[in-house]
């Protein structure tokens, strides 16, 4: 067996590891069942905002239609010296408000300085005297029932933050039909990682807090690129819970073009690799399934999935240019173009279906299936995915891989990595 043979397998083992434990994770939750929506709690929803004018009215009316009791909800909306009207288009909604004359939650519009979210998170959340803070990005648009189901998830005093289940809005183009699949996938996932309090990302997109754990622990950090993942690594040291509840369904834009795509992602992987390593001390039988199962699993595979498809890559490539040469000596000539691209595409397909990796990849496509099944039913949603599942199979792992590369040269080398 050569060493390329000998890594897919142990990445298909660690893999049906992994599945053998999320399926546990799922039997936990449905064994546990879900606990019932409340609204006993005050909420603030803090909403940072910089240059947002094309959604930030949207995202405001989303709020202010939860299924709430209006005297225990705020929105505060903070504006983080935005240069375009995304100020003005959220003033414009208190005034609508006040025309309304009927009962409705606080709205409150600040502006400060431009000095990054986590700096909007914490001034929203200094203004705020709620039991929960809830962080809600500014282009997310969110179910009227969502709010009350997560708060009912906080039935301990352990439990310092619940999630919700995340979609995409509105998928359009090749890219954000990819990661319209990735987020469904990400909707059984987190609730896998809940059951067993794994959970290690808060998305900013819609997450809810106890403000105690800010008057204790200080607020978001303002230095760190991906403040969401700072903070869920540094409620998991201190031993709380995160919740996850995949019935509050939450949905968010997201990057439409291949550099917009690249530029989120590269944000994303730096802030959390860079997040993990501070937080090293997570990697430990103290943290349980977090530290023993879900985060060196994480780091793994990630580490062998770039180096198979890398050396998969190069070695089809040297393969072909092989099989190219011995051709040539023999006095085979290509008439053109067109017969050398369908020779390489069918040296390519013949590597493809004739190798280990093919069958892993056919088991574990129909695994995600399952995934994609559990997803649709918990978040409602009824349009065709099919053709969108096909991108996501031929373009996901291509992409991913990249970002992964570029996201640890970036490490590397020292550059640094702005929020947009």
């Amino acid at each position: 067996m050569d060493s390329y043979n000998l890594l897919v397998y142990i990445l298909a083992y660690i893999g049906f590891i992994l599945v053998s434990f999320y399926m546990l994770g799922m039997a936990k939750h449905f064994k546990k069942g879900n606990y019932p929506s409340k609204t006993d709690k005050s909420v603030s929803i803090i909403i940072p905002a910089y240059n947002e004018e094309k959604s930030i009215e949207r995202t405001i009316k989303s709020a202010l239609s939860l299924d709430y009791p209006s005297e225990k909800l705020r929105i505060i909306v903070v504006d983080d010296g935005s240069k375009d009207k995304t100020f003005k288009i959220a003033q414009k909604c208190i005034a609508e408000l006040e025309k309304a004359k009927d009962n409705h939650p606080d709205l409150i519009v600040l502006t400060k300085k431009n000095g990054g979210k986590g700096t909007a998170l914490n001034y929203g959340i200094s203004k705020s005297k709620s039991d929960v803070i809830v962080t809600m990005d500014a282009d997310t648009f969110v179910k009227p029932d969502s709010l009350k189901k997560m708060i009912g998830y906080f039935y301990s005093e352990k439990v310092m933050s619940v999630t919700p289940s995340i979609g995409i809005y509105n998928p359009k183009g090749f890219w954000q039909k990819i990661q319209h699949i990735e987020y469904y996938m990400s909707v059984f996932l987190r609730k896998s990682f809940g059951a067993v309090n794994a959970i290690h990302i808060t998305p900013g997109a819609f997450a809810a807090y106890r403000r105690e754990f800010f008057l204790k622990h200080e607020g978001f950090d303002e230095n760190n690129i991906t403040e969401d993942i700072e903070l869920s690594l540094r409620i998991q040291s201190h031993h709380y819970i995160i919740e996850n509840t995949p019935y509050a369904v939450v949905y968010t834009l997201c990057p439409r073009t291949f550099k917009q795509f690249l530029a989120q992602r590269k944000r994303w992987y730096v802030g959390y690799l860079t997040n993990l390593w501070r937080y090293k001390g997570l990697f430990s039988p103290k943290y349980g399934a977090l530290g023993m199962v879900v985060l060196p699993a994480a780091i793994i595979t990630l580490a062998l999935a770039i180096v198979i498809t890398v050396y998969s890559l190069i070695r089809g490539f040297l393969d072909i240019k092989d099989h190219l040469v011995i051709l040539q000596a023999a006095g085979f000539n290509f008439n053109n173009m067109f017969e050398i691209n369908k020779f390489i595409i069918e040296q390519f397909l013949y590597r493809t279906f004739s190798q280990p990796i093919f069958i892993f990849a056919v088991i574990f496509i129909l695994l995600l299936l399952v995934y994609l099944s559990y997803s649709r039913k918990t978040m409602g949603y009824k349009e065709s995915i099919a053709s969108n599942y096909v991108r996501f199979i031929i373009g996901y792992s291509l992409v991913y891989t990249l970002f992964w590369l570029i996201s640890i040269f970036y490490i590397i080398s020292g550059r640094r990595v702005k929020w947009k």
